[in-house]
């Protein structure tokens, strides 16, 4: 019984890779079947290890990947080497979510830059959530963020400043804001005892303005980290959102970022919390909104607004009905009534202030314009009610 004709190996040597990607590649549907193809010959295993692929299967288990993401595939090497540590990680982690390496170092990355040059003073206030509704594994895994991200951004800014403040009803500086000892750090952490209570994230944010406040160089950048399961009323997230925006129309270089620890973390109020629609819109990259707020924070002047052209005066005088127009104008959502001095003398602040007022558009609590989604992290989270 004749199976037909077979196609040699010198017959597959012949048929180009787009084509043996559209017929093959493309009806693998898992990256087990990726992997085993890549094992029949060295022109396969060179086609299965395509980014494109890759990160398909990516998309399809994860999503589509955002900044973050595509920063951390850079780190590991590829799409393919990101899913497969993601894997790993997800089935270690199991019940939990967790990022991979390759995420939580492209997280910690953003805390290490810059707006004017590598000099400049990159001061960090981790917030740890000491309250009941976390329990001594989630606390634990918060502390050791502190000291695995503060060392991490030690290799790279050599003038860091890094703080610890824990918070329930109240709050506590277990650390706080001066030059990094990573061993003093590691130990204090170790020491810690958690406080239980309620959920304050309005008077830890407080907090972290007081120290950035008392302690940064006036044209340093700060970072507050929060890290809690973001479990509080509608009262409570209001406040802490109010102080939040506070505390970028007082100080310059503020940025806001949140990581998600323990069981039913509310994502949405986080994200709320730390610069989320519907009270702060977020001001992309390529906006020229972000570009006005870089190059104030740089040292640059204002633009002035448009002045109206010059009018020719009337040949007659023809007698009109007056008419009302009534035309919409975007007003920010929190405007500060007046904006204070960040290590004295804030002219650029200000000047932010009066630039927005003249733009109409809210501040965004991020020194970069980046969306909340690119500031927000799940470190150690579980699906499940609090216990």
């Amino acid at each position: 019984m004749s199976r037909g004709p077979q196609l040699g190996e010198a017959g597959l040597c012949a048929v180009p890779d787009d084509v043996l990607s559209a017929t093959v590649l493309a009806r693998l549907e898992c990256p087990r079947d990726v992997a085993r193809l890549s094992s029949a010959s060295k022109r396969f295993n060179a086609l299965a290890g395509c980014e494109n692929l890759w990160r398909s299967l990516y998309c399809e288990r994860w999503g589509e990947p955002g900044e973050l993401t595509r920063r951390a595939a850079a780190i590991a090497g590829g799409y393919r080497r990101l899913y497969g540590s993601k894997d790993v990680t997800e089935k270690a982690a199991a019940p939990w979510t967790k990022p991979c390496p390759e995420e939580l170092r492209a997280s910690v990355e953003k805390l290490a830059t810059r707006l004017v040059g590598d000099v400049q003073q990159v001061n960090v206030v981790f917030l740890v959530d000491g309250s009941g509704s976390v329990n001594a594994e989630e606390f634990e895994a918060m502390l050791g963020f502190c000291v695995d991200a503060s060392n991490q951004l030690a290799e790279s800014v050599p003038n860091l400043q890094v703080a610890v403040v824990q918070f329930s009803n109240d709050v506590r500086v277990e650390v706080g804001l001066a030059p990094l000892d990573s061993e003093a750090l590691r130990k204090t952490t170790r020491e810690m005892v958690r406080m239980n209570g309620g959920t304050n994230v309005a008077v830890a944010l407080t907090k972290a303005g007081q120290l950035l406040k008392r302690d940064a160089a006036p044209d340093a950048m700060r970072h507050v980290v929060l890290l809690t399961d973001g479990r509080v009323d509608s009262y409570q997230a209001h406040e802490a959102r109010q102080v939040a925006d506070q505390l970028a129309d007082e100080q310059r270089h503020v940025s806001l970022f949140a990581y998600g620890v323990g069981r039913g973390v509310d994502r949405a109020e986080l994200l709320h919390i730390i610069g989320g629609p519907p009270t702060c819109a977020h001001v992309p990259v390529s906006h020229p909104h972000y570009h006005l707020h870089h190059n104030l924070h740089a040292g640059g002047q204002p633009p002035q607004p448009p002045q109206p052209p010059a009018q020719a005066p009337p040949q007659q005088v023809v007698p009109v009905v007056p008419v009302q127009v009534v035309v919409p104008v975007p007003v920010p959502a929190a405007v500060p009534q007046a904006t204070q001095a960040a290590g004295g003398g804030d002219a650029a602040a200000a000047a932010t202030t009066a630039a927005a007022l003249t733009a109409g558009f809210s501040v965004c609590l991020s020194a970069f314009g980046e969306a909340p989604e690119e500031r927000y992290l799940a470190l150690c989270t579980r699906d499940d009610a609090p216990w």
